[in-house]
């Protein structure tokens, strides 16, 4: 076999780097089988595309990169791109998820993390170039890329760098870089419709989507090809009370609100005492819980007026995505060719929550963003003289407002597009490629759902809202007005990068890469004036802006120095013109003592610049919503204990009170940093690739990352758990009349003095710091196959596999790092995905299972609810404080013998695997069940 390498083309280049930078050696060859019909010998030439599964010895240089075909995503059952990522191995599924946009600062996207690093550590390209960065930012800190405005239908491949690579592409590529690659020219028209259902329960997985392609134009004979797809994808939900009955014992004894109802309902129930000095001074001080007349029958529950209010909250939201992506390519000349590329998203999810209720008397406290002070709300009473008080002095009403159920819900929607136009080609020795383009993120969340502090209480005090009756619209639009914030990301943009050879080695020749280029970026996200003038109760507001110019200057240069050692070096600095700058460098080693084997190495630096949110003006507040409180907790537990003992108000007040202990939220206030360094990582890789026979090969890659100067605040839940250590972080409220109250009546029903010892959590102030590490390595293994079966097809098989080793955070209060987190909840040591596949004529059969290791139930130390003891504590065995290993399988099946129609259909969780039991507080929906998913293509 004749080994010497001619001169890798430009486009060779820019396909394997993702082309944010010419990355010459490390862009993975493709050997493609020709057979001499005279010996029956097979010879490997060397081509420009990447794909081959098979006679990868050659194929695979000093980096792991991972390339899934449209076959392999057929198999997989993917609908959108977030499933097709969710597929791999080493995504650890930690990203924001537009499933859980309801709370979430950035409704109606979804991101994606490698390696624990989160989307900040994660760079995902369309094409080879940065997609525009969503309109908010995750957890208010970090800009990412929404993968769901990336169509899926028209996807040729998905690359996967499994490498550090900011000596590429610039920042974020520290953990890993998703390229995906679309089809680039496309001729006549594809149309596409897809559907799935859950077995168990139709409505559970009730997906669907469709797609058209139309394309005209031959590059070879007209010169030109353009083409367009437009996709929709429409996603079904269901409500929280549609799966009650589906849920196991075990899940409704560990989330005991599932099964409860709410005292505030519709037409309510009287709250509150007699006073002391009452005429009766039988009634004097005594306890009122009535309820308030109209109450339907199958309501009224120990007495108490009840309401379900797991109708009316989503647990799986509905979303609409519209996605287009338009190409075209001109040839100029035999060496010159133009193109353009337009990708747009036009994306909205909407979040069904609980209708809001009254809490007569309870105390809300929130951040005023624009006085830099905190605010607070006292629910009202009904006046003594308003018409539907009874008792002649100040009385509550727990009250649920269902006059309007359709105005309540958070609607999440975005439009996202991407413009570029670029030329390529070859002059003066050089292959070059350059583009200017534009993007933009516009992000808004609406929802109707808090009180306005003026015109809620002023329509219940006044009597303008008549309880127990169909309020105008109107009036509930007051009481409950339109709020939510609005974000957006532009960036312009110019590159350019060319490649040649500047000499040769034993090994062949030395190729040289050179490149730039230029991007324009601003961010601005602000709530609405009522959020910011602090109308709004309980909801605290974010006013963030910012902007800057970034330079970049790369080069690249791949060293044969003989036909068994390359190495390619590799240089880049990005400058923010008036602030920070990184330069990281990256070197490759491939040593090939023979051709079934090669030894490589990636020894490199990464870095991510800190984001607009992070270093521009204003900033931002929250509420942190679940958190266990230390010093409130046991006592939160010990008086639930009691008031379960009670009546069925007393019931009701047993989950109150626990949450106020152990399930508690206050709000926090943030502000940027505009003296923040960017995060810097030391990435280290090493891999064995071999090829034992020429249908087999197996890589397996070690990975080590140490990412340090890390931007964050510091953790909410240690600070909580050393609050002694730095008391000042967390100001608490006195002990609240509420909770006297609670105490009194523990007394009342146990003659025990239960009562909490300190008042809650009243807020939490913090400013972005360069102060956290990471340390994460682990085991990247790919195993793959093909084999030719004569008659019987073609039969290919194959294990890709994440093993961790080490996953490490920074404790700043211990100032070192933590336990190491792999086995615990969240990180399982082991994802593994065995996938085989066979064809034979116009016949496709797949199967793939997807492994999972068992943890810990703790997600880490600070975790004690959930520690071996904390599970003692909760009646939990220690054999069950664990989350079982997962296995299930996903069949596929394809035919292709209809004139211009292919049928395909997947069956997910083929042998209905039944959920994992997770015995804790707050775990996911355990529904399951088989999924069936059927989709029609069709080529003209």
């Amino acid at each position: 076999m004749n080994t010497k390498k001619p001169s890798p083309k430009l486009s060779t280049i820019a396909l394997a780097t993702a082309t944010a930078c010419m990355a010459l050696s490390s862009s993975p060859a493709v050997y493609a089988q020709s057979k001499d019909p005279a010996s029956e010998t097979q010879t490997l030439n060397r081509v420009t595309v990447t794909g081959s599964n098979i006679k990868r010895t050659d194929l695979e240089t000093s980096q792991p990169l991972l390339v899934l075909n449209k076959d392999e995503i057929k198999a997989s059952g993917a609908l959108t791109v977030g499933d097709v990522l969710a597929n791999l191995s080493s995504n650890d599924r930690s990203a924001i998820s537009d499933l859980g946009g309801a709370n979430s600062w950035a409704s109606g996207a979804s991101g994606v993390s490698l390696r624990n690093l989160g989307t900040g550590g994660t760079l995902t390209l369309l094409n080879g170039r940065r997609l525009s960065s969503y309109g908010f930012a995750d957890g208010l800190q970090l800009n990412f890329t929404n993968i769901d405005a990336i169509p899926a239908n028209i996807i040729e491949r998905v690359e996967v760098l499994k490498d550090g690579a900011s000596a590429i592409y610039g920042s974020d590529a520290i953990g890993g870089v998703i390229n995906v690659i679309t089809v680039k020219d496309f001729t006549g028209v594809g149309l596409q419709l897809s559907a799935q259902r859950n077995l168990k329960k139709s409505f559970l997985d009730a997906d669907q989507q469709a797609s058209v392609t139309v394309g005209h134009g031959n590059l070879a004979t007209d010169g030109f090809n353009a083409y367009a797809h437009l996709e929709v994808y429409k996603r079904g939900s269901y409500k929280d009370s549609a799966v009650r009955d589906l849920l196991p014992e075990w899940y409704l004894e560990q989330n005991p609100a599932r099964g409860q109802r709410s005292a505030g309902s519709f037409p309510g129930n009287y709250t509150g005492s007699y006073p002391a000095d009452y005429k009766d001074p039988a009634l004097a001080g005594t306890r009122i819980n009535t309820p308030a007349p109209g109450c339907a029958p199958e309501n009224l529950i120990g007495g108490v007026c009840q309401y379900d209010y797991w109708k009316d909250s989503d647990a799986r939201p509905a979303t609409k995505r519209v996605t287009l992506l338009a190409g075209a390519r001109f040839t100029i000349n035999k060496d010159l060719s133009a193109f353009a590329e337009f990708q747009g998203a036009d994306i909205q999810a909407d979040y069904y929550t609980n209708i809001p209720r009254s809490n007569p008397g309870s105390v809300s406290t929130w951040y005023d963003s624009l006085k830099g002070e905190l605010q607070s709300f006292t629910d009202p009473r009904l006046p003594a003289n308003h018409p539907n008080n009874p008792y002649g002095f100040p009385i509550g009403l727990n009250y649920r407002f269902v006059d309007h159920p359709d105005m309540f819900k958070n609607i999440g929607a975005s439009r996202d597009f991407r413009l570029l136009a670029g030329v390529e080609g070859s002059a003066w020795g050089w292959d070059f490629d350059g583009a200017v383009g534009m993007m933009r993120s516009h992000a808004t969340q609406r929802q109707h759902l808090y009180k306005d502090r003026f015109g809620y209480e002023e329509a219940i005090t006044s009597g303008a809202y008549k309880f127990g009756q169909t309020n105008p619209r109107e009036l509930l639009e007051k009481m409950f007005p339109e709020m939510g914030s609005s974000g957006t990301y532009t960036q312009q943009f110019a590159d350019a990068k060319g490649s040649r050879e500047i000499g040769r080695l034993i090994g062949g020749p030395i190729m040289l890469a050179l490149g730039g280029e230029l991007r324009h970026e601003t961010f601005e996200h602000r709530s609405m004036d009522n959020i910011l003038q602090a109308r709004i109760v309980g909801f605290s507001g974010v006013d963030i802006s910012g902007k800057r110019d970034v330079g970049a200057l790369f080069g690249e240069v791949n060293l044969p120095f003989t036909k068994q050692i390359e190495a390619t070096l590799a240089l880049r600095g990005d400058k923010v013109f008036d602030g920070f700058g990184a330069v990281t460098p990256k070197m490759q080693l491939a040593w090939r003592p023979m051709r079934e084997l090669m030894l490589r190495g990636t020894v490199t630096q990464g870095f991510r610049a800190p984001s607009l949110p992070e270093t521009g003006n204003g900033g931002a507040s929250w509420f942190n919503n679940g958190y266990v409180d230390p010093k409130r907790c046991d006592t939160a537990k010990s008086m639930q204990a009691v008031l379960k003992t009670g009546n069925a108000s007393d019931k009701l007040d047993a989950t109150e009170v626990y949450n106020s202990g152990c399930s508690v939220s206050f709000p926090s206030a943030i502000t940027p940093n505009s003296n923040l360094k960017p995060e810097s990582s030391n990435n280290f890789s090493f891999g064995i690739v071999t090829q034992p026979m020429d249908n087999v090969s197996f890589t397996l890659d070690y990975y080590s990352i140490k990412r340090r100067d890390e931007i964050g605040t510091r953790d909410v839940n240690e600070v909580l758990a050393n609050e002694d250590a730095n008391p000042s972080l967390l100001p608490r409220d006195a002990v609240s009349a509420r909770d006297k109250d609670l105490a009194k009546r523990v007394k009342e029903l146990s003659g025990k003095d239960i009562a909490f010892a300190v008042g809650s959590v009243r807020s939490l102030g913090l400013q972005y710091q360069n102060m956290n590490k990471t340390k994460v390595s682990g085991l990247d293994l790919d195993l793959r196959s093909r084999w030719k079966l004569g008659a019987w097809g073609q039969l290919d098989a194959g294990i890709e596999a994440n093993y961790q080793i080490e996953a490490r955070y920074w404790d700043t209060t211990a100032q070192d790092y933590t336990e190491n987190r792999v086995g615990y909840r969240g990180t399982p040591r082991l994802h593994a995905i065995y996938k085989i596949n066979w064809g034979m004529a116009d016949w496709k059969l797949g199967a793939r299972l997807n492994q999972y290791s068992g943890t810990r139930l703790s997600a880490a130390d600070w975790d004690s609810n959930n520690s071996i003891e904390g599970c003692a504590d909760r009646d939990v065995a220690e054999a069950d404080c664990r989350i079982k290993p997962w296995l299930s399988t996903d069949l596929w099946l394809q035919y292709s013998g209809f004139k211009n129609f292919i049928l395909s259909a997947n069956l997910l969780n083929a042998f209905d695997q039944k959920p994992l039991v997770e015995l804790r507080p707050g775990s996911s929906l355990p529904l399951g069940g088989r999924v069936l998913k059927l989709n029609l293509e069709a080529r003209f």
